[in-house]
């Protein structure tokens, strides 16, 4: 099976560049006959991958009419969502697109879909308790995707799959670590806030319940994207749709675990006054030092 162009959204991005990064890597065996698309946003963004032996496209991923133009004069076959697990707009540009392009070739397509393990989260009001990826997924996210965004593009992604006939993949990250190989960005958005929380009130902070943290390194996502477009390329006959559900966590620590060792290391550092952390105040001054509305707070830094 050929894939010859592959669109990367979110490439300047932590995960995003990282990819691009790997199938640069192997672009002289296993990629040598695929061309990559990097998407971007800003100048600044576009000229940081224009070194690198990639297509750069700058365009407004909102733009249904831009999108279409694109994958279809370019004989785009497989996208890698990074851009966003929360807009139905751009998965719909660009699956609806994909499928355009599927019907004036006749060629199978392929789109992969970044989404995240807070789906299955508490946090997110997860009412199913723990799951695996080889369980029934697609069906439990679409009966509670009314109460989180992410859920609700989870199952509109599946259904747009359907109705197009293209082969897609729904991968889902836990809380990524590690120096990124993108051009771009190269840090998870994670720790560097809890850092730049920590120095500004000079402690560090931790939420009231101790739950574990699921994580990878960045590293290892990045070679699980390779390991799949190979098999995507070899014709393997892998679980997609409603059945094309993974999970890449990697292994398993509590969150006050981090925090103490954080906190330990910032203080040998003169960075903060004690090498202990303490609980959040309160959830709104933790969602204001990093950035984000409340609801998201305990579901990036407090999620199973």
């Amino acid at each position: 099976m050929s894939i010859k162009n592959i669109l990367v959204t979110g490439a300047s991005g932590y995960i995003g560049g990282s990819i691009v990064a790997e199938i640069l890597g192997h672009k002289h065996d296993i990629f040598d006959a695929v061309r990559i698309h990097a998407a971007v946003r800003s100048p600044e963004q576009a000229e940081s991958l224009s070194k690198l032996d990639v297509n750069v496209v700058q365009f407004d991923l909102s733009d249904q009419a831009a999108v279409a133009r694109y994958i279809l004069l370019n004989d785009i076959d497989c996208i890698i969502n990074n851009a966003t697990s929360i807009d139905t707009n751009v998965v719909s540009n660009l699956i609806l697109a994909l499928g355009k392009q599927k019907d004036t070739t006749g060629k199978e397509n392929f789109y992969i879909h970044t989404t995240g393990l807070s789906a299955f989260d508490q946090n997110t009001n997860w009412p199913f308790g723990e799951v695996k990826d080889t369980d029934h997924v697609y069906d439990l996210e679409r009966k509670s995707a009314d109460t989180y965004i992410v859920r609700k593009v989870d199952t509109f992604v599946v259904e747009r799959l359907k109705s197009t006939g293209i082969r897609g993949f729904l991968i889902f990250p836990p809380t990524l670590h590690g120096r990124g190989t993108g051009a771009w960005n190269q840090l998870s958005p994670q720790i560097p806030a809890l850092v730049k929380a920590a120095m500004r009130y000079k402690k560090v902070y931790k939420f009231f319940e101790n739950r574990d943290a699921t994580l990878a390194h960045v590293s290892d996502v990045a070679k699980f994207f390779g390991q799949l477009l190979e098999a995507i390329i070899q014709g393997k006959s892998l679980p997609n749709g409603e059945n094309g559900h993974y999970f890449l966590v990697s292994h398993v620590v509590p969150w006050w675990k981090i925090m103490d060792r954080l906190a330990e290391k910032l203080h040998a550092r003169g960075l903060i006054t004690t090498a202990s952390s303490e609980i959040w105040p309160s959830d709104e001054m933790a969602a204001d030092s990093v950035g984000v509305p409340v609801k998201f707070a305990h579901s990036m830094w407090n999620a199973r």
